[in-house]
Parts: structure tokens; C-alpha cells; sequence
């Protein structure tokens, strides 16, 4: 009993458990959770219950922590809190993340899961820095060795043919010679052909189709075109305070606050998917608006990729929303590869479900697009190509993000900063 007392004692003291409560009550106060114990988890919101989780989680000081996806649910102040304990901890840290700012700030090895030229993972050392550089040169050599691979194919399959032809019609002698001149030639040429289609059976095709990147419609509405303006917008218990403001062809529109001030609703709101409670929204009668959500739409488990696409299309088409000159393939924009394509919505992962759902939106053409948290789920090239494209595309853009990373590319948007006291842009 005193050696089991000991081991308990020991492993107490090294756990530093008598100030455990102190630690949880300094990580719910820091990532702004509810702080009442006695409170029951099914009566909080889903990102305050994953709050007091990860709160507890930080508070334990665990030998080896490891988070999924640490900073869903939390705002701009949540995250500093975060990224500081992770800086601090003091045993093994491994994180799941597509929040680059918390890689760039936190992480000193990177293990890569995304495809690869050979399908084995990549470990990358020397930080966020290390890990991109490495993950360029790794995609630059496959994208040669597929390409050298392919010209190989194609150059062996060029001289089967062309050995079929000589077969046909090149070996046959000139008018008036020996019938035996010409049989004389055909076992050569034969075995010629023979030793080309040989050699194009053993050249195997063993390097896969690196990934495609983000290709992008072309979007927007002329210039100088007024696409929204709101006065006054509010919605009773979840936006608050008015908020004014105008959205012309080819604006930019950044929305930042605090978790619970109301940025999806005001989203959904500019989108036309929610009436306000006061105040007036108008948009120009023929123009077109996506909303990207945070949250992908209830769709059946066995649906195909391609049933719900076209299903959407013909339904935007129906409506008058779309001409069939705008019509877009699934697979234009390069956002699900081939096995995706063929994968009900059921078995798809978070991540290619958002893409679905972003190929879905790009579908309507728009005009204006919406976007609320849009690197949710994504990978971090993708993110990348994403942000690129934002920038460039000749649609009106309004987002809203708590992704460090997003904001710090965008920085030079115009801001709509919402507060429990006031709206203002800047």
C-alpha cells in the first residue's frame, strides 16, 4: 500500500495536480468558455462544449497532447490563448490542422499525408518554412517524372504504330519485283512490330497524375454595377446592432469579430437566405449570389457527386439563374479528383465534402460571393490557391474568417468589424 501510495504521489506531484483546477479555470477563461461548473454540456452551444473540452485538455498538461483541429470554434483572442499554451507545453505536442498560422507559430516537424508521387507520407523538418519548401520541390519533381513517363508511353505507343503501318503498306516492294522479295521482307518487319508492342506492354505507367490545382471560372458582372446595399440591418437575438453598407462589382469585404456577434447572420442575411428584423436589403434584380456556409447542405448519404451537381445546375438553369453558356462541368474547376468523383457524399471526408460544396457555389456563376470560413477542412495548398483566387477573380468577395493566416494575405480589404457595440469599416 505505501509503495501504490508513492507511485500516486509521485505521479501527482509530476502532474503538478494540485493546481489543476487553477489551470482549467485560466483555459476556460482564455478560450472564452462558459465557466460554470455546474452548467449542463447539453445546454451549450456546440463550440462553447468544445471550449470547456479543449479547456480541459490544456489544464491536464498531459506527457503527450494530441489535438484535431484545435482552433474550430474559436476567435481571434481564443487563438492567441491557444497558440501561447501550445508554445509553452511541456511534453509532446502532435496536431491535426489546416490552420496554417498555428503551424507557422507551433509546429517544428510536419507530417504529410496528402498524396504523394510514390502514396507514402513525407516528413518534413525545419518548420512551416521547411515544410513548404519541401512540399514545392517534392510536387515540381513529380510533376516532371509523370511528364517524362507520359512522353515515354506515348513516344513506344507512336512506334507501335508506326511499325502497324509498315506491316500494312511500308514494306511491300516496288511493282515488278519477286513475289519472294516481298515475303523475304515480312518476318522482319513482323518481329519489329513484335519487339515495339513488347516494349510498350513493359513500360508501366507506375507515377499517378499529380494533383490538379484550383482552376478557376471567370466570374463577376461589369464594373461600376451596384450588386447590394443594406440600411439598417438587424436580426432580433443574433445581429444586434445596424449595419450599413454597399457592395459594388468587384468589391472586397473582409467581416471579422468575436464568436456569437453575428457574422453568419449577417452573411446569410446579404445573401437573401435570411429576412432582417429591421432595416432595408436590396440587390440588383438579374444579379447572382453564393454563399459558401460553414456547414455543407443535409444531402443523402448515397448521392454522387455528379447527382447533386447536376441537380443544382438544372435547378439554377430551371430558375432562369443560369444560360447554358455557363454551364460548368464538375470536373472544370479541379476541386474533386477522380476518386472523389466516384464517392457517395457519405463516405467523403469533411474535406471533400467543402470542396463539393465550393464547386456547387462556383456553379451559380456569381456575381457576388459569399464566403463564411471558407479554409474550414481545406488543405493548406488548396487554401493557398483559394486565397490566390479571391484575389484575383472579378466577382464581388465578402468573407469572414478567423483563420490568422486568411486575414494576414487579405489585409488589404476593406474590414467590417463587428463588436457587441458597434459596426464599423475601415
Amino acid at each position: 500500500a505505501d509503495v501504490a501510495y508513492a507511485a500516486a504521489l509521485d505521479a501527482a506531484t509530476r502532474l503538478d495536480a494540485w493546481d489543476a483546477e487553477r489551470r482549467v479555470d485560466v483555459a476556460l477563461a482564455g478560450l472564452d468558455a462558459c465557466p460554470d461548473r455546474q452548467r449542463p454540456l447539453a445546454t451549450l452551444s456546440v463550440g462553447q462544449r468544445y471550449r470547456v473540452r479543449l479547456a480541459c485538455l490544456l489544464g491536464a498538461r498531459y506527457d503527450l497532447l494530441m489535438l484535431d483541429e484545435p482552433t474550430n470554434h474559436l476567435d481571434a483572442d481564443s487563438l492567441a490563448f491557444l497558440t501561447g499554451r501550445l508554445r509553452e507545453h511541456p511534453g509532446g505536442l502532435v496536431v491535426v490542422t489546416h490552420d496554417r498560422a498555428l503551424l507557422r507559430d507551433v509546429a517544428v516537424e510536419f507530417l504529410d499525408l496528402d498524396p504523394s508521387e510514390d502514396g507514402r507520407p513525407r516528413l518534413f523538418a525545419g518548420g512551416y518554412a521547411g515544410w513548404q519548401e519541401g512540399r514545392r520541390r517534392e510536387r515540381e519533381r513529380w510533376a516532371r517524372d509523370y511528364e517524362a513517363q507520359q512522353a515515354e508511353h506515348q513516344r513506344l505507343a507512336d512506334a507501335v504504330n508506326e511499325a502497324q503501318q509498315r506491316l500494312s503498306t511500308g514494306w511491300r516492294p516496288e511493282k515488278g519485283h519477286g513475289k519472294h522479295q516481298r515475303q523475304s521482307r515480312a518476318p522482319g518487319v513482323v518481329q519489329a512490330l513484335r519487339r515495339r508492342q513488347e516494349d510498350l506492354a513493359a513500360h508501366q505507367l507506375t507515377v499517378p497524375e499529380p494533383p490538379l490545382r484550383l482552376r478557376w471560372p471567370e466570374l463577376g458582372t461589369r464594373a461600376g454595377a451596384t450588386i447590394l446595399r443594406c440600411a439598417g440591418v438587424t436580426v432580433t437575438g443574433r445581429l444586434r446592432r445596424p449595419v450599413t453598407l454597399t457592395l459594388d462589382a468587384a468589391d472586397r469585404l473582409l467581416v471579422t469579430g468575436p464568436n456569437g456577434v453575428g457574422k453568419s447572420t449577417l452573411l446569410a442575411v446579404l445573401a437573401g437566405e435570411l429576412e432582417p428584423s429591421t432595416g432595408e436589403l436590396r440587390h440588383l434584380p438579374w444579379a447572382r449570389v453564393a454563399l459558401l456556409g460553414q456547414e455543407v447542405p443535409d444531402w443523402a448519404p448515397t448521392a454522387l457527386p455528379h447527382e447533386l451537381y447536376d441537380r443544382h445546375v438544372g435547378q439554377l438553369q430551371s430558375a432562369g439563374r443560369l444560360a447554358d453558356r455557363d454551364r460548368l462541368p464538375l470536373s472544370a474547376t479541379h476541386l474533386l479528383d477522380r476518386d472523389a468523383l466516384r464517392t457517395p457524399v457519405g463516405r467523403m471526408s469533411q474535406g471533400q465534402q467543402r470542396r463539393l460544396n465550393l464547386a456547387l457555389r462556383l456553379a451559380e456563376r456569381p456575381d457576388l460571393l459569399i464566403l463564411d470560413e471558407p479554409t474550414n477542412h481545406l488543405s493548406a495548398s488548396l487554401v493557398d490557391e483559394l486565397t490566390d483566387a479571391l484575389r484575383e477573380t472579378a466577382a464581388a468577395v465578402v468573407v469572414a474568417t478567423h483563420d490568422r493566416q486568411l486575414l494576414a494575405d487579405l489585409a488589404d480589404w476593406p474590414v467590417l468589424s463587428l463588436t457587441s457595440d458597434a459596426e464599423e469599416v475601415c
